[in-house]
């Protein structure tokens, strides 16, 4: 059992449960078995806390398993283009074409796509395909007429339309889908609600029984309720709210924490940047395979101190999403001044993706009590060789980028999540124990430590979950071999046996 406090794994254990706590945990030859109790031996597998994760849009996961082509995975533009050519041949004219998950770093192509390759396979849909980041879109020549785009649009307020030499928009919109979105026909109730239903399926396959929702507005907070109420929510849920519902939820008197242990309100969810795979991420140089580029500030510092203010007068916990450099001493430094301006002292502000960083920045992290709230899947995605990061960012700032090991010995708790980039804490737990920069790898206690304990301190919930101990609940997930026995570069392939939530069994993978 690797119990998830960092200590090291405990051999032959045993864990009593009633109702949904921990009861007792201990050697075999320790701990009573209460009588009739019902024995699940876990013999030769490893047992652990129920994985969380941090960070991850669950709702648009599920409603994606319904709606979206999974672009995720294709190695060229061809093999993508025909998985569009297939769905427009399934549908009727004029509906819109939804797909996602395209990575141009992993293609041999290494572009992105435009209007000039959709249009020829989709001449009456619209398309629109969205960059595995989230930050960037590809759409063609109709979804540009009904959206309004041409070459007099402006670009909107911390976004850019790609052009060509002659300015004409290329189909290509770098963190300004909003354009384009507001035209798409809107997701209704029933489709959030079992998209809530299939998402927290596969999360019990994985292992995982809690996720923390990454900024979601009033009919998700909806369908959140209705899918709890009809039995389809079997995980928990830390909810970050669109800060831009900072008066309503002042009016109501909510603020972070609100809710049970099935449903809490997390904190108030901001965009400083964009990513760095659709080279939006905010820094200080520029990118260095496009030298005229520093990335994309979508809130100005001035803004961005007042916005977070507000919030942190509230009670409330700040989630704010910044990758690059320049967007996170931007983040930190609104931080400072909050805390300046209405003491505090657990407030646990936290920084999400906090990617490339200096050691100043890592300094004032520290000193400040702020939680980072990070991805070791993506060091295992994009920072090999040649790869993604190195690429777009250089050698340098390569090993600046999620320097795991650096944080962990200044003190720093680490929340991990996935951002649904894949969706899979296991896998996350082998990216960050084979970090592809050597000198930032860590043990694979801390990165257990990373989706459970301090996941849970992320939330203000390690009271009650993120590691098996006494008075806690009973959320546990039994993987089918014992990671400390096997090859690290094994971990990602180890699969889920059982996945236990308030002690009972949710999933189980005879």
């Amino acid at each position: 059992m690797i119990d998830g406090t960092g200590r090291p794994p405990i051999k032959e254990s045993v864990i009593v449960v009633k109702d949904e706590w921990i009861t007792a945990v201990g050697k075999r030859d320790q701990v009573e078995i209460p009588p009739g109790a019902e024995i699940i031996d876990a013999s030769g597998k490893t047992v652990l806390p129920g994985l969380i994760d941090a960070h991850v849009h669950f709702v648009g996961l599920g409603v994606r398993m319904i709606q979206n082509i999974n672009l995720r995975g294709t190695k060229t533009i061809s093999e993508a283009l025909e998985k569009v050519k297939t769905r427009v041949s399934e549908v009727e004219k004029g509906v819109w074409i939804l797909g996602r998950g395209w990575d141009d770093s992993k293609w041999e192509d290494r572009r992105y796509v435009t209007k000039y390759d959709l249009d020829p396979i989709s001449p009456d849909n619209p398309v629109i395909l969205t960059r595995v980041c989230g930050h960037l879109v590809s759409i063609n020549s109709q979804a540009l007429e009904i959206a309004g785009i041409t070459k007099d649009t402006p670009d909107p307020k911390g976004g850019e339309i790609d052009r060509t030499p002659e300015g004409e928009p290329t189909g290509v919109l770098k963190d300004a889908s909003q354009l384009v979105r507001k035209h798409i026909p809107e997701i209704n109730d029933e489709i959030n609600v079992e998209g809530l239903k299939r998402a927290s399926e596969y999360a019990l396959s994985l292992g995982c029984t809690s996720i923390q929702e990454a900024g979601i507005g009033a009919p998700q907070m909806k369908a959140y309720q209705t899918a709890l109420e009809k039995g389809y929510l079997k995980v928990r849920a830390y909810l970050m709210w669109t800060e831009r519902n900072i008066e309503a939820m002042e009016a109501l008197g909510l603020r972070t924490g609100f809710g049970n242990n099935m449903i809490k309100l997390g904190s108030a969810k901001m965009l400083v940047d964009g990513s760095i795979g659709a080279r939006t991420a905010a820094f200080f140089e520029p990118y260095e395979d496009e030298p005229t580029n520093k990335g994309i500030v979508m809130i100005p510092e001035d803004e961005l101190i007042q916005r977070v203010k507000a919030v942190h007068r509230l009670g409330s916990q700040v989630a704010i999403h910044a990758i690059g450099d320049y967007a996170i001493e931007t983040t930190i430094n609104a931080i400072e001044e909050a805390i300046r301006d209405s003491p505090r002292k657990d407030h646990r502000h936290r920084i999400e993706h906090c990617e490339v960083l200096t050691s100043t920045q890592i300094e004032r992290i520290k000193q400040l009590g702020i939680v980072p709230s990070v991805q070791p899947n993506f060091a295992g995605e994009w920072s090999d060789p040649g790869g993604l990061y190195e690429t777009r960012i250089g050698k340098k700032r390569l090993r600046q980028n999620n320097p795991y090991r650096y944080l962990l010995d200044e003190g720093i708790k680490l929340s991990f999540g996935s951002d649904g980039m894949p969706f899979n804490p296991i896998y996350g737990i082998w990216s960050a124990v084979n970090h592809w920069i050597r000198a930032s790898r860590i043990t694979l206690e801390e990165a257990v430590r990373g989706f459970t304990l301090d996941a849970a301190y992320a939330s203000f919930e390690e009271d009650v979950k993120g590691s098996v101990e006494v008075g806690k609940l009973a959320d546990i997930a039994i993987l089918e071999q014992d990671l400390t026995e096997i090859p690290s570069d094994e971990i990602r392939d180890v699969s889920v046996h059982m996945t236990l939530v308030g002690g009972k069994i949710m999933y189980y993978n005879e």
